[in-house]
């Protein structure tokens, strides 16, 4: 598994992201129906505890869901939605809280039998104010730490299920 960490303030938005690539050993088919099958997350990912489907049906941009996940020893839920898709090769998942917009793209790549799956997250804060900067400067870097161990547990997950739903289609043949 790889982690790479960048944050920064430009002129006048506040970004920071983590990329962290792992090769999941399942095909691509499993590992896409894992990450688009959002209405089966909290079963497939330890930190999910709760889904909630607001708009939409099928993995399309413009679904939209609730998310209530553990971070950092506590519940948070946000308000989710496909932004871009690429069946079977990225999709990205936005979301806002406050001021911050958050990113999640997933780009997989066939790497023989298995998947190499990156995961690009960015949170942008709009006019980030003189002490935002400071708190991000001083604290971004465990925030990043705890982020980026989040994402490799994801993965993890991922891997996981993809393996279950490979050796499921094994069984219904």
């Amino acid at each position: 598994m790889t982690v790479a960490t960048t944050w920064g303030y430009g002129s006048s938005m506040g970004t920071n992201e983590i990329v962290v690539t792992r090769v999941v050993d399942a095909p691509v088919a499993a590992v896409w129906r894992v990450l688009t099958d959002i209405e089966g997350a909290a079963q497939s990912m330890r930190s999910i505890e709760k889904i909630e489907i607001l708009a939409g049906n099928a993995y399309e941009v413009g679904l939209r869901w609730r998310e209530t996940r553990k971070m950092f020893g506590m519940s948070a839920t946000e308000e989710m939605w496909v932004a871009e898709v690429t069946p079977g090769v990225s999709t990205r998942v936005d979301a806002t809280s406050g001021s911050t917009g958050y990113s999640t793209t997933f780009t997989l790549e066939e790497v023989g039998p298995k998947t190499r799956v990156v995961v690009r997250f960015a949170a942008v804060q709009a006019e980030p104010s003189r002490g935002a900067r400071l708190a991000q400067k001083v604290l971004g870097p465990v925030g990043s730490r705890a982020t980026a161990k989040m994402l490799a547990k994801d993965l993890e997950d991922v891997e996981i299920a993809a393996a279950g739903r490979l050796h499921e289609m094994d069984d219904d043949a």
